[in-house]
C-alpha cells in the first residue's frame, strides 16, 4: 500500500519479506471499543517540571508551547521528553523547560543554549531558573 485505506476494524494481515529469507508476518485486532476507557493520570492535574531539546530556540518554544496547551496529556508529554533526553548539546544545543499545572496558571518558559555535554536532567538540576520557577510555587 502506498497511501492510507480506511479501516473499519476485525482483523489485518501484515507480510514483510526479507530479501536474506527472513520473513515477518503478524495479525493484528482492532480492539474491542466497549472494552476500551481512558482514565485520567494521576499526575495530569498537578504541577510538573518538563524539558525539551532541540536544535533551535523555535523548536523548544514551539515543543513547550505545545505541551502546555496539553497540560493533562502526560503520554505526549512523555513521548516528547523522553524523545529528546539523551541528544548531544552539538547537534541540539538549546535546551528549555516550563511548569505545567502552575497555580496562577501562567507558565513559566526559559531557553537557553548550552555548549558542554549536558542532558536534559542535569540541565533541570543546575539551571537557576529551574530553581527560582519552583521556589515561586506556593504550597
Amino acid at each position: 500500500m502506498c497511501e492510507r485505506t480506511p479501516w473499519e476494524g476485525g482483523y489485518i494481515g501484515i507480510n514483510a519479506f526479507g530479501v536474506g529469507g527472513s520473513n515477518v508476518h503478524v495479525l493484528l485486532s482492532s480492539p474491542d471499543s466497549s472494552a476500551f476507557t481512558r482514565t485520567e493520570h494521576a499526575a495530569s492535574a498537578v504541577t510538573r517540571l518538563m524539558t525539551f531539546a532541540a536544535r533551535t530556540e523555535e523548536g523548544v518554544e514551539a515543543t513547550l508551547a505545545e505541551m502546555t496547551r496539553h497540560p493533562t496529556d502526560v503520554d505526549m508529554q512523555y513521548l516528547l521528553q523522553s524523545s529528546s533526553e539523551n541528544l548531544s548539546p552539538v547537534t541540539h544545543p538549546y535546551r528549555g523547560f516550563g511548569l505545567l499545572n502552575v497555580a496562577n496558571s501562567q507558565h513559566t518558559v526559559q531557553v537557553q543554549t548550552v555548549s558542554s555535554v549536558v542532558t536534559l536532567r542535569q540541565f533541570g538540576c543546575i539551571n537557576t531558573g529551574v530553581i527560582k520557577a519552583l521556589k515561586s510555587l506556593k504550597k
